[in-house]
């Protein structure tokens, strides 16, 4: 296996996560422009810069893929958030001590957000970049009440978005739920749509097509990592019915968000019955493509049916989510062994210490100073040093392009080109974040230079490399977190912690399910997930042409994310008192299968498929039982053949005690 060089990394790093938002972009311009206008009607010449600001903070607050009912509430939050990191930094003009206090709190209050998830930890980055802008622009031409009215003002102006938000709410849940039918859509970001999802009421009819949607994304990303591996007319006839199936699957995504109407299937039989007539039937390997074929085929059929209402609607129901009280997540992780709270103390440091000299000094180079390690500074060592190869990259570039901007166009026409350039932040932000750092410093060159724009360029990015070789320095010796991968084993580890979970979780005769031993177990199987995510992409991050390699992994690592999501969605539906039938002999068939999985891929040796049966009767079921049983058994399914691949191919037997 060969190492990636710089070049490498930096290739891997600025992949894009997603498409530009071209019209969020608009949109934030827009909203900016329209609140310095009132602004400026209403005298508040001091705070234009700052309505401006947290206008686009607010707008990408605001604009965020998600519900109504869960943008609402996370806007009040930020709006919240927003106004006090302004109220304090206004009263901590007064004294050094206050500034420290504050400091301190907003720095490690918002990183330590991450102990609850991943996005929002990245809400409290965006909170904490609030503050960050406060004590920027905050000055005593204002008073303290001033810069609260700046913050409502800004907020009110991007409340305009929620106009469009309250027009199109049944269509954005529509567009989530077809997503999971788009054959580009991947495991995990149908497991983030289904969080987004989760407590909010839907259409029988649409909860079923998503739990549909759920399987085939399986199911197909199965089948590709299948196909990488074949050859001669197996190859043909197989990658013949996958794009079949995903035309069909694609149209099948159109109708959901459109008037429906009956999708053609007969090309995907033709497909499946050409394979079955062309292929040995006693090749192990050829019965593995037939049958995930026959699911997919299984899967779009039911979702036609649905489409054209030949099964009643059952009224709205909800996609459960697992309910743990902060007390829980507090004791499970507010401590030394979270590697988010490591980053949060060190984070603290290092910004505390950053703004202390901007504070002191209100010098533009200090403030950039404390930028480079705001953007770069992560969780671990090899994050942050990745971050520095990307940003401090992209700020090159960035500084290049703005010193020939400086010398092509008059003074006068910079303004404009600087407002280019923070639209075009707004496009490629989150998705192309090299990109985005390199349009945001040219803006700021642009804007706010101190003298000639070249002379300007330079000290930009002397200041982030100043930032970077401090952030660098603080992740590398204030507790650091340095890890030794086993890629294999760690899959294990992730298999045996769910396998826990669910023998916690589920009763039987000798056991009541208990809400605290649970979380216990929950908050386990979530390190071990955690430590699997920075595993894979430490392989990715480290090695060239390992990428069919790492494609199965994260499908693996996927499938158990589903899978504890499935088992927490189970245990909601008991603590919600739901009567149940005896499920303990499910119980006992999850645990060895799960079991048997864990040694397979720890041990890397071949075990038999142990199968998961229904013995229980439809009747006997509530409805969303059922569907939570069925769920957690594809889950299982589509592990089992994922590790099959995985002895197949040899990919199980790579990535071992790697330093």
């Amino acid at each position: 296996m060969e190492k990636k060089g710089f070049v490498g990394r930096l290739k891997i790093l600025s992949k894009p996560t997603g498409k530009p938002l071209w019209s969020q972009a608009v949109k934030s311009i827009i909203l900016m422009i329209l609140a310095a206008l009132v602004a400026k009607s209403l005298g508040f010449d001091e705070g234009i810069k700052a309505v401006m600001f947290i206008t686009l903070i607010a707008t990408i607050i605001i604009d965020l893929p998600l519900p109504l009912r869960k943008i609402i509430p996370m806007a009040f939050v930020g709006f919240i958030m927003t106004f006090l990191a302004f109220i304090s930094s206004s009263l901590a003009l007064s004294s050094l001590p206050v500034f420290l206090f504050f400091t301190v709190i907003w720095a490690f209050l918002s990183l330590s957000m991450y102990i609850f998830s991943e996005s929002v930890g990245l809400f409290g980055f965006i909170i904490f970049c609030g503050y960050f802008l406060s004590v920027a622009l905050v000055n005593r031409d204002a008073s303290t009440l001033d810069w609260g009215l700046y913050i409502i003002l800004a907020y009110l102006v991007a409340s305009i978005l929620f106009i469009p938000k309250i027009w199109g709410q049944k269509k954005d849940i529509l567009n989530m739920i077809a997503s999971s039918f788009v054959p580009e859509t991947s495991l995990e970001r149908v497991l983030s749509i289904r969080e987004t999802l989760s407590g909010i009421p839907i259409e029988g009819r649409d909860y079923e097509l998503f739990r549909i949607g759920n399987y085939l994304t399986g199911f197909r990303g199965y089948s590709k990592l299948m196909l990488s591996r074949l050859s001669g007319e197996s190859h043909e006839l197989f990658h013949s019915f996958m794009i079949t199936a995903d035309k069909s699957s694609l149209e099948i995504a159109r109708n959901i968000t459109n008037v429906p109407h009956p999708v053609e299937l007969e090309s995907i039989d033709q497909g499946i019955k050409n394979m079955e007539k062309s292929f040995n039937s006693r090749d192990p390997n050829t019965k593995t493509l037939i049958d995930a074929s026959k699911n997919i085929q299984t899967l779009l059929q039911r979702a036609n049916d649905l489409l054209v209402g030949k099964y009643p609607s059952t009224g709205k129901l909800r996609i459960l989510s697992p309910r743990s009280s902060l007390k829980d997540v507090l004791e499970a992780n507010f401590n030394l062994k979270n590697m988010y709270i490591r980053h949060a103390l060190r984070f603290s440091l290092a910004l505390t210490l950053g703004l202390l000299v901007v504070y002191l000094t209100h010098g533009r180079d200090a403030l950039w100073v404390t930028m480079g390690i705001l953007i770069i500074i992560k969780p671990d060592v090899t994050s942050t040093l990745n971050n520095i190869i990307l940003r401090v990259s992209f700020n090159v570039v960035a500084i290049i392009l703005a010193i020939i901007l400086g010398f092509l166009f008059p003074h006068y026409a910079l303004v404009w080109l600087g407002f280019l350039m923070l639209f075009l932040f707004r496009a490629f932000y989150p998705s192309y974040m090299g990109l985005s750092v390199m349009f945001l410093s040219i803006f700021v060159v642009l804007i706010w230079p101190t003298g000639p724009v070249w002379e300007n360029a330079i000290a930009r990015i002397i200041d982030i490399s100043i930032g970077a070789i401090i952030a660098f320095i603080c992740a590398y010796l204030i507790l650091p977190s340095r890890m030794t991968v086993d890629l294999p084993g760690q899959i294990a580890r992730t298999i045996h912690a769910n396998r826990e979970y669910a023998k916690a979780v589920i009763p039987d005769e000798e056991m009541d399910y208990d809400h605290e031993n649970a979380v216990t177990h929950f908050r386990k199987y979530m390190l071990e997930e955690k430590n699997l995510e920075s595993a894979i992409k430490k392989v990715d991050d480290t090695f060239n042409n390992v990428g069919e390699d790492v494609s199965l992994y994260k499908e693996l690592g996927a499938a158990n994310r589903k899978l504890a999501a499935d088992i927490s969605a189970l245990a909601t539906l008991i603590e919600s008192g739901a009567s149940l039938p005896d499920i303990s002999r499910f119980k006992e068939q999850l645990i060895d299968a799960l079991n048997e999985l864990a040694l397979s891929v720890n041990k890397n040796v071949v075990l038999p498929r142990a199968n998961i049966n229904k013995f229980y009767n439809d009747s006997d079921v509530e409805s969303n039982l059922e569907s939570y049983l069925d769920w957690i058994t594809n889950d299982v399914k589509f592990m089992q053949e994922g590790v099959e691949l995985g002895h197949q191919t040899g990919s199980l037997e790579r990535y071992r005690e790697m330093s």
